[in-house]
C-alpha cells in the first residue's frame, strides 16, 4: 500500500470512457437482450432453421 494516501482513503481512478459508462448503464442490458431476441427470431424464421428441423 502506498503511504501517499491515508488509510481508508479511496484510490483515485482514471475517468471512465463513454463505452464503459454505457456498458454500466441499464440501457446496455436492454439493447443487448433486445438484439439477441431479434437475432433469435430471425434465426427461427430463416430457411436454415427449416433445413435443421426434421420433417414431420
Amino acid at each position: 500500500m502506498s503511504s501517499m494516501f491515508a488509510p481508508g482513503a479511496p484510490v483515485p481512478q482514471a475517468p471512465k470512457s463513454k463505452f464503459q459508462q454505457f456498458k454500466e448503464s441499464p440501457l446496455y442490458t436492454i439493447v443487448l437482450n433486445g438484439s439477441l431476441f431479434i437475432a433469435g427470431v430471425a434465426f427461427i424464421q430463416s430457411p436454415l432453421m427449416e433445413m435443421m428441423a426434421p420433417q414431420l
